[in-house]
């Protein structure tokens, strides 16, 4: 390899063995200045490994690591950061009650002669940056005042503030906006002609052909296939992810029967819902054995709208009924009570509880049915955890394993699984498929169609115009707190929803 083509960032023989688990597997990767490289894989195929090792929050059991030929040590976050490798993770690390000007330098303030932060020295540093890079913010603006794709900006800054001469990107349009996307896509672009190398790590492969230059793809801990974008294209590369079969049911899940307005039976109306300032208006009828996918832009409000209903957050006006009874909940323990699961759209902050093992997160809202006088029966618990594992494909299928300690495909496995055990008439579920792989995506497809066939209700919010197009039976479109339309699928063009979805209320 000619001396201007050498990689920047090089790993060879990467190991990493937990006990007898080894998740990563002598695997070899390397980025040059300005690539932009795509880091995909199915959730569990070794990414997380990789880019922990590649931080220094792991130190690897075997391999070798060099940043512009110099060898890097293992198991050290700071000289990885001072050696020029940050990353942006899909979980922002910043403080939304600081500036973004402190943000930037959060935890390492240029500072005086007598140890005070250098406010003057800072801001300047800033501005440079900013400039030079092209990111439009407000240096004074709250972090939590910011857009989100103003947020990830900031993380931007905050590794070139490092002199980061490598940034990894785990998942980072993760609930962005289409326009959102784009900004982000232009910034990377920008990075890349100023010699910035970037590792995008995603699960969306269309956005993964837009923006990188070579694709890197992992599974079982492996390296399976490493080489340009183009040379490969998007069913090829599902089918090297995932394997062929799987491959095949994620393509198949798009010819699905449709069955609008389910068995016909009225399951939830919603009539002129309205909450002041936030959506007004909203009336809609959801029917028992059908999917109901509400389509928008994020900052449509179709979240509060679904709090609303579910009575995590107050309604001004208007009425909700279940089959054909008046009901307005005051807290979500009375929607759950009343037959109502909602699966949200945070799974690490509202739909798990991490420190707790699959088994417990299983049963925490069935718990009448692994309890006998007010305590917990280990063996009934036991036996709902298995039955949930086995049918919901859950891996490792260990119900005493932490759940942070699954992928996210497998902790969304996990938040499905306890509503299937609470049985609920209506399933509300806010964007789940996000950060999921297209093998996992078919595998819950499959999951929430047999809940469909059984008679639930399910509503589906999705920003994922190809997750729409794939599961709906009916298709509704909301535009800035306002629901403008409801199709039957089949009856609307990917084209003619985008257009509605960017339309005016």
């Amino acid at each position: 390899m000619p001396a201007a083509e050498a990689p920047l960032l090089e790993a060879r023989g990467l190991t990493k063995r937990f006990g007898a688990f080894t998740a990563l597997a002598d695997a070899d990767f390397a980025l040059r200045a300005g690539e932009v490289r795509g880091l995909v894989g199915s959730n569990g195929a070794g990414k997380s490994t990789l880019v922990k090792v590649l931080t220094g929050a792991h130190a690897p059991t075997a391999g070798h690591l060099q940043l512009g030929g110099v060898p890097l040590p293992f198991g050290e976050p700071l000289r990885m950061l001072e050696a020029g490798i940050a990353c942006m993770y899909q979980h922002s690390s910043l403080v939304p009650s600081l500036p973004v000007v402190d943000n930037v330098f959060l935890g390492r303030p240029p500072t005086g002669w007598l140890g005070f932060v250098d406010r003057r020295r800072q801001r300047e540093r800033a501005a440079k940056l900013v400039a030079e890079h092209g990111i439009e913010v407000d240096l004074d603006a709250l972090v939590g005042d910011l857009s989100t794709v103003k947020q990830k900006e900031v993380e931007i800054l905050k590794a070139l503030a490092l002199d980061a001469r490598v940034i990894l990107m785990d998942e980072p349009t993760a609930w962005l906006s289409h326009s959102e996307v784009a900004k982000l896509h232009e910034t990377i672009r920008r990075l890349k002609a100023r010699s910035v190398g970037v590792v995008y790590i995603s699960h969306v492969l269309d956005e993964v052909f837009q923006v990188c230059d070579n694709i890197t793809v992992m599974r079982d801990g492996r390296v399976v296939w490493d080489g340009a974008a183009a040379e490969i294209d998007r069913p090829r590369l599902v089918d090297v992810m995932v394997g062929e079969k799987l491959g095949a049911a994620a393509r198949a899940a798009t010819h699905q029967e449709r069955r609008p307005r389910g068995t016909g039976q009225v399951r939830l109306a919603v009539r002129d819902l309205t909450r002041r300032n936030v959506y007004r208006g909203v009336t809609f009828d959801l029917h028992a054995g059908e999917i109901l996918c509400v389509a928008g832009l994020i900052g449509a409000k179709r979240t509060e709208l679904i709090h609303g209903i579910v009575g995590a957050t107050r309604y001004d006006a208007g009425t909700l009924e279940m089959d054909g009874k008046a009901v307005r909940f005051h807290a979500p323990g009375e929607a759950i009570a009343a037959g109502v699961g909602m699966v949200p759209e945070d799974r690490h902050r509202d739909g798990l509880f991490l420190a707790h093992t699959v088994g417990e997160n299983l049963a925490v809202v069935a718990l009448d049915r692994v309890s006998r006088f007010g305590l917990l029966q280990r063996s009934a618990l036991r036996e709902l955890a298995s039955r949930q594992i086995r049918g919901l494909g859950i891996v490792p299928a260990d119900p005493t394993l932490k759940v942070g300690r699954l992928s996210g495909g497998n902790q969304q496995k996990v938040v499905i699984g306890k509503w299937l055990e609470a049985r609920p008439r209506v399933l509300i579920l806010d964007e789940p498929t996000v950060g999921i792989d297209v093998g996992a995506k078919a595998e819950i497809y499959a999951v929430l169609r047999r809940l469909r066939d059984d008679g639930t209700a399910l509503m589906v919010i999705s920003s994922d115009i190809e997750e729409v197009m794939t599961l709906a039976d009916r298709i509704a479109v909301m535009v800035s707190g306002r629901m403008v339309s409801v199709h039957d699928a089949g009856s609307i063009t990917e084209e003619e929803l985008v257009a509605r979805i960017g339309g005016a209320a």
